[in-house]
């Protein structure tokens, strides 16, 4: 039996003379107003949840996080910098000049040449000899033999001979060593001048040279100061120093060649 005829059939009990219309068909209309309302509020329900939902995509949404990660500067897609190209080396700027090969200047045995003025030099095969007449006068030949004891045979050796006056500063000497010079440099105050080297046939092992210099200053004898002297130096043909024989600058300290040109 269904609940409302139940009810009904209580409530006739109650009271079985009592008038008015059924309450069966009462009492189910009253029960379908109540379902239709428990079914709005289920619809209703729904919908909010529908309603908050779609707010929640809209707040999660991609865009809306871009945005914000964007203004705090967060989480974005890096962009590639390409990286700055290295500076590029200036290449070191040359400050001197590379000096020339020494002039070889090839003389029969005996030959006179003129280094300057009234100033004359000669070799022979083992002998290098000079003699200066600046101002007419005959100075007296000045000879070395290259094959004396006193000299250096063993390694790579330069000497110095040398005449000076108001006008000039010549040195005529030779150089002796296994490896022939390229070079032979007269260094004064730093400033290089390159020498004439003079070869004839049967030479071995030694080479003369010769150069010519403004006059040099002469030391005070007050001072106690030594004389200004170039430093002379050999070199072979890649600039490495083979043989040198320092001097002396105006301030009376030594006067030294570089190791390497």
């Amino acid at each position: 039996m269904s609940f409302e005829h139940r009810l009904g059939d209580l409530l006739k009990d109650q009271d079985p003379y009592a008038t008015g219309p059924d309450p069966v068909p009462i009492i189910a209309a009253a029960r379908r107003r109540r379902a239709r309302r428990r079914a709005g509020t289920a619809a209703a329900a729904v919908a909010v949840a529908l309603v908050c939902g779609a707010t929640a995509v809209t707040a999660g949404s991609a865009r809306h996080v871009g945005q914000v990660a964007g203004e705090a500067g967060a989480a974005f897609t890096p962009v590639a910098v390409p990286s700055p190209a290295p500076a590029a080396t200036p290449s070191p700027t040359a400050t001197a000049t590379p000096l020339p090969l020494s002039p070889v200047q090839q003389v029969g045995p005996g030959q006179r040449i003129e280094m300057a003025a009234g100033a004359r030099m000669w070799v022979s095969p083992f002998e290098k000899c000079d003699n200066y007449q600046p101002d007419g006068s005959d100075s007296g030949t000045n000879c070395k033999d290259v094959r004396s004891d006193n000299l250096e045979h063993d390694k790579p050796a330069v000497y110095v001979q040398s005449h000076g006056d108001r006008d000039r500063f010549i040195i005529a000497s030779f150089y002796l060593g296994p490896v022939a010079p390229a070079r032979i440099i007269a260094f004064t105050g730093g400033k290089a001048t390159v020498a004439t080297l003079v070869s004839t046939l049967g030479m071995q092992r030694w080479i003369g040279y010769y150069v010519v210099l403004p006059p040099l200053p002469e030391a005070d004898p007050a001072a106690h100061g030594r004389p200004v002297r170039p430093a002379i130096a050999a070199y072979d043909s890649e600039g490495r120093l083979l043989a040198e024989l320092p001097g002396t600058t105006a301030d009376g300290a030594d006067e030294r060649a570089p190791q390497q040109l």
